[in-house]
Parts: structure tokens; sequence; C-alpha cells
């Protein structure tokens, strides 16, 4: 018999996977084209939050999916000049919605780089309406929220000008729904009163938040309490103008907060009736058996030193900032158990997760065993750890469906054990350096930076992935429009890909890490990935390399770190469109960002 290429037998394989998938209704999806005070925000903008990256929290997520395209500083002439509008209208299916909301920059007519006079601005509403409805969607028009304005006096004062009337007239002209979060917005403002309404925006002092050491003062930006108070009168917009999308809505949830760990700063009317707990393990324990819904937990700023383990489904950790709310533990694989046994890298994790439905977001999980001062010991020192492995994040058996959104993993070595199940990584960072990605689960990391530290004097200084994936998966880790940075100190090509591993000599195991669309710096070279060894059952050593004792491969890998060779195998076009995350997700479709 000929032997098939191995790219051939991916391909099979993959159509073979691939046709017993049973992928679920497409949901419809609610697009959001507008402005910065609704746009996603990138990590150096945070506490900013738009009014849009909340939205998804008032809907079921298996029957909607918002999609949200607004950007910062755009006006309705920039979003059609950019081919921003263009783009979005490529996405729209029959029976999709889309929220239209500008002004904000459209009435700076100090900023000719955005400014759209009115009767331009009208236009462009007309426009986007007809476009919508070309494409058998539903377009609706919103109204842009108040900027945060009172007087000495308290009372408080628009500075909108006619833009709100203007998209008003329009909706009445065209017949398209409108959401009037221009008056909802204000008369939430009145009702928090003029020092209330500051925990709606950006204001406060300086060193109160570590990206603006100077302090801040912006009143039209919104903090994570004003964004979700702004979706929600959203959401209420779109109930109360009658569209079939209601019937999604969940406006009845419950508080926001289950339980708030901490003094987080800021809380307003969404805490009410949340318990009070000073440990994240408290409030974990506190878990009552029987609920409906997510069990939601704020977890205030601060270092929090526990070593916890979730077994209920649906917990939701929120960190109050990504950088200030930190979960920590330093354990080792040599650390003693209990039992007084060691606990190895199995038990060695700061948090284990086993139970479907976790969720981390805006937090840190670390693991602050320190690397490079036990490195740095002689080898006869009786302090020296001999087993370094230390896991910050381990999702175990039992979990599936976890998401890490805007969350930070960090430790050295085994950092993030992926071994079971479905997980979704989005615009998170996590960091380590010998097989800190590892595991046999089936993750993807979406818009995520993989961090690789320095690791003084050994050549290779470590390796991204570790996978685990078992055949009978035909997907493993999939990183997509990521990035691969390094710490100062690591050097030029000196990290690898990846490497396969097979936990005790596992014949089922055939790891899988695929990067799509990633960048990445010089530390990764074009050696690409490194073999692995293990002892077969009589003691003889065992290489496990390249296919077919793996699959890894790339697709579109930009960066001082991509290189094509025999030791970087790439995809073909074709076999890259199988590799996404619906994919790997197996039809699972989670949300980015509920908090």
């Amino acid at each position: 018999m000929t032997a098939r290429p191995p790219f051939q037998l991916l391909g099979l394989a993959l159509l073979a996977a691939l046709a017993g998938f049973a992928f679920a209704p497409r949901p419809v999806h609610v697009f959001v084209a507008g402005d910065s005070t609704a746009a996603d925000k990138r990590a150096e903008r945070r506490p900013e939050t738009g009014w849009a990256e909340r939205l998804q929290s008032y809907f079921d997520t298996d029957d909607v999916r918002v999609v949200n395209l607004a950007r910062n500083g755009r006006s309705t002439r920039t979003f059609l000049e950019e081919g921003r509008w263009a783009s979005l209208l490529e996405e729209v299916r029959p029976g999709d919605v889309v929220l239209i909301q500008f002004g904000h920059n459209d009435q700076s007519e100090s900023k000719p780089d955005r400014y759209t006079p009115p009767d331009a601005f009208q236009a462009n509403l007309r426009r986007f309406v007809a476009d919508v409805r070309a494409k058998e969607a539903t377009p609706v028009l919103m109204t842009p929220v108040v900027r945060r304005r009172f007087d000495d006096a308290g009372r408080f004062h628009d500075v909108h000008g006619e833009y709100p009337d203007l998209t008003r007239a329009i909706a009445e002209e065209t017949g398209a729904p409108l959401v009037d979060l221009h008056r909802s917005s204000e008369a939430a403002l009145r009702a928090w009163g003029a020092e209330g309404s500051k925990d709606l925006f950006l204001v406060f002092g300086p060193g109160e938040h570590a990206n603006y050491p100077d302090g801040l003062d912006d009143n039209t930006h919104f903090s994570p309490l004003g964004a979700s108070v702004m979706a929600r009168l959203a959401a209420e917009g779109i109930r109360d103008a009658g569209l079939g999308l209601a019937d999604h809505l969940l406006l009845d949830a419950p508080p926001a907060w289950d339980a708030v760990v901490g003094d987080p700063a800021g809380l307003g009317p969404e805490a009410e009736g949340a318990r009070r707990f000073e440990t994240i393990g408290a409030a974990l324990d506190a878990i009552p058996p029987e609920r409906d819904g997510p069990y939601r937990v704020l977890v205030g700023d601060g270092r929090y030193r526990e070593k916890l383990t979730v077994t209920d489904p649906e917990v939701h950790l929120v960190g109050e900032s990504r950088d200030g709310a930190v979960l920590t533990y330093d354990a080792h694989g040599d650390t003693p158990g209990p039992d007084g046994e060691r606990l190895g890298t199995w038990g060695s994790a700061t948090l284990t997760v086993r139970a479907p439905g976790f969720r981390a977001e805006t937090l840190t999980i670390e693991n602050a065993f320190d690397y490079p001062a036990n490195a740095a010991l002689s080898d006869d020192d009786p302090a020296k750890v001999a087993n370094p492995q230390a896991v910050a994040l381990m999702l175990d058996e039992g979990s599936d469906r976890a998401v890490l959104s805007e969350a930070t993993v960090t430790g050295y070595q085994d950092t993030f054990f992926a071994e079971s199940g479905r997980a979704y990584v989005w615009r998170s960072l996590v960091s380590g350096h010998v097989d800190f990605l590892f595991g046999g689960g089936q993750v993807v990391f979406d818009e995520s930076v993989i961090v690789s530290r320095d690791r003084a004097d050994k050549n290779p200084t470590g390796y991204v992935t570790a996978p685990s994936t078992r055949v009978g998966y035909p997907f493993g880790f999939l990183f997509v429009d990521s990035r691969l940075e390094k710490e100062p100190g690591v050097e030029a090509g000196s990290v690898r890909l990846g490497r396969p591993w097979h936990p005790g000599n596992d014949s089922t195991a055939n790891g899988s890490a695929v990067f799509v669309r990633t960048w990445m710096d010089d530390h990764v070279g074009a050696d690409g990935y490194a073999p692995i060894s293990g002892r077969g059952p009589d003691g003889e050593r065992i290489w496990y390399d390249l296919e077919p004792t793996s699959r890894f491969f790339e697709w579109g890998t930009t960066g001082p770190g991509a290189h094509v060779g025999p030791r970087r195998p790439q995809l073909t076009g074709a076999q890259a469109a199988g590799y996404t995350p619906g994919h790997v997700l197996d039809g699972w479709r989670p949300a980015r960002s509920l908090y």
C-alpha cells in the first residue's frame, strides 16, 4: 500500500471529524455600530468599559450573540470612509439586528477629522437603515448616551445639541425602531445625582488606578458599573421597542453579584443583596446547593493567598480590576500535601476547576513559586526544589465550557494545565517558560497574549505548549489572532512553540497545537518544535516529534518569529479554514465578556 502524505492524512482525519459534528443553529447576531461609549477596550484603557461590552449579559447566549464593532472616535462619516460599515454588512445575515448609535463625534465641529454636518449625518443614517433592510435584517437607531454634566447647584445640562433629535427624526421618517438612550441615560444620571453618578464614569484621583497614575476626570466614558447600567437601559429599550429580540432578554435576572469578596470601590445598586466575604474560598463555600443560573462573585482588589478547587457548576469569578484582584499561592511539585505526600504537578495548582461553566474575568490567577530563586541554588543545597512544576490554573476532569475573559494566568513551569473539556480564552495573558500551556483539553486562545519568561542559562529557554490531545479529538490548542511575546532577557531563537507530551507514554496521546494569524516575536526560532522522549514498557526510550506523533501546524504567522521550514509545518488555506473557534469548541459559542 502506498503511504499517504502527512497533510493528506490530516485532511482526511479533519473532514471525518467535522462530518460527525452536530452544529447548533446560528444564533441571532446583534451587531453594534457606534463610537467609544460602546466600544470594546484594550487592557491599557481599563477600567474604561463600553456599554456594548456588557450587553451580552442581558441575552440568552444560546440564542443571541452580540458582535460589538463600535470603535473609539468614530462618527457616521468615518465609520463609512474607513470601510467599517461595509465590513459589518458582510457579516449580517437575514434575521440579524444592527444597533446604530452615533452622534458624540459627528457633532464635534472642532474636530474636522470626524465632524459630520447635520444634513450629512441624517443622510448617513438613512443609508444605514436601507443597507440593513436590504440584508433582510433589522436596523435599530439609538440616540447617543449623555455626558455627565452637572453645574455647581447640582443641575444636569445636556451638551449633545440637535443630534439626538436628528436621530429621532430619521427613525420616524424611515419607521426604524428607536432606542432612546439619550433620554433614558439622562434620567439615570439625574437619579444617581451629581455625586453618585461619578461612579458611572472614570472619575478617580491620583494613584487609584495603575493605568492612570495621575488620576482621571472623564465624564464621557464609562466605568464597569456605568457600562452595566447603560447596557441595561439599552436592553430595556429593545424590549420597549417591541422587537422580537426581546423574547431572549434576561432582564429579570437577580442582582449582579451573589457574593462580594473584599471591599471593591464604587459599588452601586447592582450589589444589593450580595453576601460579603473576606476570602474567595469562603464565598465558594457559601454556594447554595440549589440555585438557578451562575454563582457570581465580585472579587475586590487585593492579594488573596488561597489554594482553591471549584466543584460547583457555573461559578463566575470577576475581579474589580485585572491586575489588582490576584488569587495567588506558591505550591510546587514537591510541596507536601495534607497526607504528607508530595502534591506533584496535578496537585500544585492555585486554582483547580472540576465543574462546567466556570468563568474568570478581569482578575489574575498566579502561582507565586519563585522558580528563578530556586534555579539559582546549587544542586547540593537541601533547600532546592527538585520538581519545580507549579500550576496556576488547572482545568481538571469535570471542567467544560470554561472561559477566561481579560484575565491573567501567570507562573513559570506548567502555568496553565488544560487537561479536560473545552475552554475559551479571550484577550487574556498567560506567562511562563517550560511547557506553560499543556494538557489534553480543547482550548481556543483568541486575541490573547502569550508571554515567554526567561530561564537563565538554558537553551531552549522554554516551550510554549505541551499538548497531550487524545487521538479521538481532532483539535487541541488553537491560537487565533493572538501574539507570542517575551519578557526582557529571553534570547532570539531560544523558545520552541511546543513539544508533544505523552503522559505516562500514553499511546492515545497525539498532541495538537495550531497557530492561525498569530504574531510571534524573535524568541520563536526556525526550529519551531522540539522532540520529547519517554520510556516504553520494557524501559526502552521512545521519541515523539512532529507528525505522526503530534499535530503542530501554522497558518498566516507574522512577526520576527515567523519562519517557514521543515520544522515549521504549514497548513494550506483550505486546511486552515477547518481550524476555527466554532470547530474546536464543537458548536459551543461562549460570550466573550459578561461583566
